[in-house]
């Protein structure tokens, strides 16, 4: 599949064992319209409908502390199977499928097999507020792909995602896609908002699609 964009990607593999990929412009300029009017439709939900992470299945530190804080919206139950096709975020999923991306796959190997023999995925919104993050972590899937979401200029600090055991950081950045296997440890630092009062939608999307296999259905 032939995508017209402007992707700017990097496959990282300055440690062998933990390559990964990034892509700049992850969404083209009317793809990430829609999805923004879709981000803004879900955050016309009054915040106290809206689950947070600590209060749902999430994993939790030594000390019984939540790994994670920050609302959640799981979106593939706000959608039927035919409703999907009225989703920009599910629509773009195409870009996962097409042979581009395949390619930058195919550089991340082996790890890059168990994408390529995934059949299925789930899809998770996070929005992060002041103090929001999330503590090192892995996630039980195989392939983990995030896209990041922010109002430029930002209202905040921090909110950027790291590999603990590369010490490598990768800024948050609107439109910033990266792409890992789900058993690498990652984490999240707080937001801290410049202005405490900043309404909804002015904090950190991240729109995450976990990639899986199950005994049918068609592969990616």
């Amino acid at each position: 599949m032939k995508i017209e964009q402007n992707w700017k990607t990097q496959v990282i593999k300055d440690n062998p064992t933990y390559p990964f990929i990034v892509v700049d412009n992850w969404y083209t300029q009317n793809e990430e319209k829609a999805v923004w009017k879709e981000l803004d439709l879900f955050s016309t939900v009054p915040k106290k409908h809206i689950p947070r992470a600590e209060n749902t299945i999430v994993a939790t530190n030594p000390d019984g502390s939540p790994k994670s804080n920050a609302f959640r919206f799981y979106i593939d139950s706000y959608y039927t199977d035919m409703g999907r096709t009225y989703s920009p975020i599910f629509n773009c999923m195409y870009k996962q499928k097409s042979d581009v991306f395949h390619n930058l796959i195919n550089q991340c190997m082996p790890y890059g097999r168990s994408f390529l023999a995934t059949n299925n995925d789930s899809t998770l919104l996070s929005y992060y507020e002041n103090n929001d993050h999330y503590d090192i972590h892995c996630d039980t899937f195989a392939w983990t792909i995030l896209i990041w979401m922010v109002r430029e200029p930002k209202r905040f600090t921090g909110g950027d995602f790291d590999f603990p055991e590369i010490d490598t950081e990768i800024k948050l950045k609107n439109n910033r896609m990266i792409a890992f296997p789900s058993c690498y440890n990652h984490r999240v630092s707080p937001l801290k908002f410049k202005d405490t009062n900043a309404e909804i939608g002015y904090g950190k999307y991240t729109i995450t699609h976990f990639y899986f296999t199950t005994p049918k259905g068609e592969a990616v």
